[in-house]
């Protein structure tokens, strides 16, 4: 007696013959076998016969028209897998705050499907989901962060996806998370800000400030500033690690200009300190995050209302935009990766504005309305 699982050429539930490549695997499963490149072979399996067919006949004409891609590895794989190689591979050197939106993928839903699974309808419930919990920001951040993964393995590891599931154009990100930032000192607040830092047990906070303002550097590029990064001669900084250039290995240290009033504090710094070997750093204020929780309760003290450390480097671009009116030359010295990042944080106050419309007329007077 023939097993009900052994194939058979006749279907049971029409009583008609099976299309070829189609088999009866028992009721309700019929599974579709193709032959594809180097003599694999690929299947599927439908409720129906017709279904199998249907898939036959759209495969063979793929195969022909060289539009067929073989989602087998998709299916070995889950979108954990794919995160967790990435983090062992690409994150290595990178900010912990872009490692902090790992946690947030792997531990949702959508880390268990199988990467042939992962469709922009399941990167949507992902988004969805986070949403409940977290700012527009934070959504739109991990989205980017999924969508990149996606994109280095596409590129770089050859998986057969044909469209990023989670980019920007598959997947609508939130309204309200990009707000152009606007922070910037106003009056007296840098003076009182200075005062203030002035207290602190760590005596190179106030160096840091200043040094933000007048540099504009990231705190995590001023923080692993080290004297051998410093050339007074060429007036240049070089910095080995920086947001936008992970691979500093491959690629070399990137060198931006160092302005005259950094340079000068950095002597002035430099002169103060008992030693200044190659090796050691410029400032000594602790870890970044004793820092960040020190400068919050600074900024309270001193009166200063919704300033962050970041606001510094907003401040420090408007100024330093005064001084390199050529937005390219202003971008070599901020370190920004493009123009638009570079429009982000350049703030200028209205009446700085203001003035330079009314400077021109006086050296203009014949372009008066």
């Amino acid at each position: 007696m023939k097993d009900r699982n052994t194939s058979t050429k006749i279907d049971p539930a029409t009583g008609r013959p099976l299309p070829a490549g189609v088999e009866y695997r028992g009721k309700g499963q019929y599974r579709a076998r193709k032959r594809i490149a180097g003599g694999n072979r690929i299947h599927q399996i439908f409720s129906t016969a017709r279904l199998a067919r249907r898939w036959l006949d759209t495969t063979s004409a793929k195969l022909e028209l060289g539009q067929f891609e073989d989602t087998r590895p998709l299916e070995r794989q889950t979108v954990h897998e794919l995160v967790d190689r990435y983090v062992r591979e690409e994150m290595q050197t990178r900010d912990n705050d872009r490692k902090g939106h790992i946690p947030a993928i792997l531990q949702d839903e959508i880390a268990h499907l199988p990467l042939v699974d992962l469709t922009a309808t399941a990167v949507r419930g992902f988004r969805d989901r986070q949403a409940e919990k977290y700012s527009a920001a934070t959504v739109v951040k991990r989205l980017n962060m999924l969508a990149a993964i996606c994109q280095h393995a596409i590129a770089e590891w050859d998986l057969p996806i044909s469209k990023n599931p989670a980019a920007a154009t598959s997947v609508r990100r939130p309204a309200g998370a990009d707000k152009k930032r606007n922070r910037r000192l106003i009056g007296d607040e840098y003076d009182r800000l200075l005062e203030v830092m002035a207290t602190s047990p760590w005596p190179d906070d106030v160096a840091f400030v200043q040094f933000a303002i007048e540099q504009g550097t990231r705190r995590e590029e001023a923080l692993g500033l080290r004297w051998r990064d410093i050339d007074f001669d060429r007036h240049a900084l070089s910095l080995g690690k920086t947001k936008t250039m992970h691979r500093a290995v491959e690629r070399g240290p990137e060198i931006r200009p160092l302005t005259p009033r950094a340079a000068r504090l950095l002597r002035s710094l430099q002169a103060q300190r008992k030693s200044s070997r190659p090796g050691d750093l410029v400032f000594d204020i602790g870890s970044k995050d004793a820092f960040s929780v020190r400068f919050g309760r600074m900024t309270k003290k001193a009166g200063l209302k919704d300033l962050t450390f970041h606001d510094l480097r907003h401040e420090a671009t408007s100024r330093l935009a005064r001084i390199y009116t050529n937005p390219l030359e202003l971008r070599r010295v901020t370190g920004h990766k493009d123009i638009k990042s570079l429009d982000r944080y350049y703030q200028p106050h209205t009446e700085d504005l203001a003035a330079k419309a009314l400077a021109y007329e006086k050296t203009n007077p014949e372009n008066k309305a």
